[in-house]
């Protein structure tokens, strides 16, 4: 009977042992300051967003968490923050054990740099969203002429995606320009000619018809034979010569 009775005072004082020490690793846990944050970015393969201008836009919103009082720190204000970011497509905050904030990013992918037809500059990514304030050199397909906004996930979109998966139209691509019907002109960069394709409808089809025409006539003819190249009709090419 003693024994029993030693067993469950040591199981009592040992349950209330683990209790206080919980709650006194959490009360120091929340009066602690934060050491500082871990940032860690995926999808960011042009290097758009940095650490360090992460750093600054939380430190100028009186938001950078390193340094005060952990209890005091709200990670959804810093969520929230970070994804005013048109470039970020998931944004998650947590503190950590070891009194730091983590801070976790997916962006989103840019296909296509645009200037709109008040000369606006925006880009897209692979679904149509568009994303602003990018301010580094990045190499992709340009865009430009009579574009609006509501076109991004529609004509443009159709290009851009077209041009990302396709190797050998993507280099070829100097620039896309759009005209006031919205129909497509393409400025290439191999050949002194521009090539009309039309309304953004069956793209594959017909560069792929042009693709064959390159191969085929301009190897033997002279790529700068004509000064314009029309594949808007079916089972047509129309040269224009110089």
């Amino acid at each position: 009977m003693l024994k029993k009775f030693f067993i469950i005072f040591a199981v009592s004082a040992l349950s209330l042992y683990v209790i206080a020490a919980i709650l006194f690793l959490g009360h120091q846990s929340n009066e602690a300051s934060c050491k500082g944050i871990d940032i860690l970015i995926s999808g960011n393969g042009h290097n758009v967003l940095s650490n360090a201008s992460l750093e600054q836009m939380l430190k100028k919103r009186n938001i950078h968490p390193t340094g005060k009082n952990m209890s005091q720190i709200d990670c959804n204000v810093i969520e929230n923050a970070i994804n005013e970011y048109s470039l970020v497509e998931e944004c998650q905050c947590y503190k950590t054990h070891k009194n730091l904030v983590g801070i976790r990013i997916t962006c989103k992918e840019p296909i296509m740099q645009i200037f709109d037809k008040n000369e606006k500059e925006f880009f897209i990514d692979k679904q149509g969203d568009i994303i602003e304030g990018i301010h580094n050199t990045i190499y992709l397909p340009v865009a430009s002429g009579h574009i609006e906004r509501e076109m991004a996930t529609k004509e443009l979109l159709k290009i851009a995606q077209f041009l990302q998966d396709n190797e050998f139209w993507n280099e070829q691509t100097e620039q896309v320009y759009f005209t006031s019907r919205k129909e497509i002109v393409l400025v290439p960069r191999v050949g002194n000619h521009t090539i009309e394709l039309g309304k953004a409808d069956n793209i594959d089809e017909k560069l792929d018809k042009l693709k064959e025409f390159y191969k085929k006539g301009l190897n033997n003819i002279g790529w700068n034979k004509y000064s314009n190249i029309n594949i808007e009709f079916d089972n047509k090419i129309i040269g224009t010569k110089r």
